[in-house]
């Protein structure tokens, strides 16, 4: 035992090696206490190639954030036409059916029994109508109106005389549009100028 008190270690040779005494030592840090730094100088050169790199960063950050804007925009726009416009072949494909079953209940006949089968046929036309309605088919107008090439297909120019020129007066195969956008536009006849009034402007 040494004069503090405390045994002394052996190191295993039977001599033994005093223990000293170890004062312990707390640094006290105050949080208030403001650090030090020292200031740093720079050239005007060198803060307004700063200033310049700062301000091209801005920029490119900006034009990051609105490019992935009109990405987010493009996207969401492209699922809702896939969305609207799944069955754009499909609807399509069944407009040659629809437009059978308009010629055939456009037939005029007399014999007996015909009635129910351009009933059952009627029926049948009504109920397709329905499925491609619900789908977001609709008819575009055609006959009465002034025609449009965005909805109309001219095939031929008749004079008239009862019609003012560019009105549509007879609609050979109807045309349809899908949740506003123009499937098939309408084969339509559109009214000219009388004959007579060429020939008038031949004569003069």
């Amino acid at each position: 035992m040494n004069r503090s008190g405390r045994k002394d270690k052996g190191n295993g040779n039977g001599i033994n090696i005093p223990v000293t005494d170890i004062e312990e030592t707390t640094v006290e840090t105050t949080e208030d206490e403001p650090v030090e730094t020292e200031p740093v100088t720079i050239s005007r050169e060198e803060y307004e190639a700063l200033t310049a790199r700062a301000a091209h960063s801005r920029e490119q950050y900006l034009l990051a954030v609105a490019d992935f804007e009109n990405f987010r925009k493009r996207a969401e726009k492209e699922k809702t036409d896939i969305v609207c416009f799944a069955n754009e072949n499909l609807i399509y494909k069944l407009l040659p059916v629809l437009d059978n079953l308009q010629r055939a209940l456009s037939i005029e006949l007399d014999q007996a029994g015909i009635d129910s089968v351009l009933e059952g046929v009627r029926m049948v036309s009504d109920q397709l109508y329905s499925v491609l309605g619900a789908c977001g088919l609709e008819p575009v107008d055609a006959v009465g109106g002034l025609f449009d090439p965005q909805y109309h297909e001219a095939v031929g120019v008749l004079p008239s005389l009862e019609h003012d020129e560019g009105t549509v007066i007879s609609e050979l195969q109807k045309g349809y549009s899908l949740k506003g956008k123009i499937l098939r536009p309408s084969m339509v006849h559109v009214a000219g100028p009388p004959s007579g009034d060429k020939d008038n402007e031949g004569d003069n």
